[in-house]
């Protein structure tokens, strides 16, 4: 059943009160502060069809009422209004963008600490660096007769480097030699460019050294090849024990051991909360919202058994070119979705921006030279 314009507006307020409150909501409490001129027995009559429709909770103890999951998804799919940011928070939020492109695991890690401390909820922040595709420049450090450093920048410029051993006799003349071999043929090259004549070509210029040529290859294609599994990083866990909701010790600690022990759980729920499952292998109870340009909402269900069914999960995927980052703020499911939205949002357009100067800035400087 689609609800008119006056069940919506008294269900608007509900959850307006109920998330300034975190108390059931009532026909008098709406009368007198929700802004709505109906009378309280017509505001009841309301809120009692709302309650049918599976909007609203009546709690056993209270004659007011709670909202629903189906309540706030509605709330945040149609019902709530923009939030204004304050120019405090927006000079914090814009002041995290000012990074270099090879700084974003910094900017995240420092944004996670200032999105829950603004919120006062949790921050939940991914990233995964794309893989290497090439090297920019190797060099090669002398360890003693035999092995040696081989240290590459890659086309990022990350420095990666790994100790190779040898059983022919080495010295940094030797060394020389084997760095200018790689840097004159494999700079600049995707390691599924190197083809067996080039390899062949290597050994010959690199003589009495020739066999050490297919474990330096193996180690640039594990440097540029291998795909970390992505980074968790959790923020604010304390701002939980602010809300009664998590005041059930029990409760609270369930959740912790999901942030402690299951980091895979909190991997899914960021990139594809779609997909989990719960220990019975049951499905999520989450159930995916789109909350304005690229901006995701998760609410939990009160049928799902999970740690984290009291909780909504708000986040988007940053824009960024550097690999995959997510962040997302968790808290509970009355928590202010407007302020969270806006203040993910911010951030994700300060970002975006940075990110393009940023860009054009490199392709100056490249230019230039």
């Amino acid at each position: 059943m689609v609800l008119n314009d006056r069940k919506k507006q008294i269900l608007k307020s509900v959850v307006d009160a109920y998330i300034a409150s975190g108390e059931p909501v009532g026909s008098k409490y709406l009368t007198s502060h929700g802004n709505i001129s109906l009378s309280p027995a017509t505001i009841r009559n309301e809120m009692s069809e709302l309650e049918e429709m599976g909007y609203l909770d009546k709690p056993h103890t209270s004659a007011g009422r709670v909202p629903s999951s189906n309540a706030y998804r509605l709330y945040v799919d149609e019902l709530m209004e923009n939030y204004r940011l304050t120019m405090e928070e927006l000079n914090v939020i814009n002041e995290l963008a000012h990074f270099k492109a090879t700084e974003l695991d910094k900017i995240i890690t420092q944004a996670g600490k200032v999105m829950s401390e603004l919120t006062g909820c949790v921050t939940l922040s991914f990233s995964k660096e794309q893989a290497e595709n090439t090297v920019s420049r190797f060099d090669t450090v002398y360890v003693d007769e035999e092995s040696f450093l081989l240290v590459m920048i890659t086309g990022t410029k990350k420095v990666r480097s790994e100790q190779i051993k040898t059983d022919y006799f080495l010295t940094e003349q030797a060394l020389a030699t084997i760095k200018q071999i790689l840097n004159e043929n494999l700079t600049g090259l995707s390691i599924d460019r190197v083809t067996m004549p080039l390899i062949m070509k290597m050994e010959k210029e690199a003589g009495y050294l020739a066999p050490i040529i297919n474990p330096i290859i193996r180690v640039v294609f594990n440097c540029t090849k291998a795909e970390n599994d992505g980074t968790i990083k959790i923020d604010g866990l304390s701002n939980l024990l602010s809300y009664p909701e998590f005041s059930d010790v029990e409760k609270l600690k369930s959740i912790m051991d999901v942030f402690d022990k299951r980091k895979g759980y909190i991997k899914k729920l960021l990139t594809s909360p779609e997909n989990i499952t719960d220990d019975n292998g049951d499905r999520s109870g989450l159930v995916p919202l789109e909350a304005g340009s690229g901006m995701k909402v998760y609410i939990g269900s009160e049928d799902e058994a999970s740690a984290l069914s009291d909780t909504s999960l708000v986040f988007c995927t940053l824009p960024t070119d550097a690999g995959e980052s997510v962040i997302g703020i968790l808290g509970p499911k009355r928590m202010d979705y407007r302020k969270v939205v806006s203040t993910l949002r911010q951030f994700s357009e300060s970002l975006g921006r940075a990110m393009e100067k940023d860009t054009k800035k490199y392709s100056t400087e490249d230019i230039d030279e």
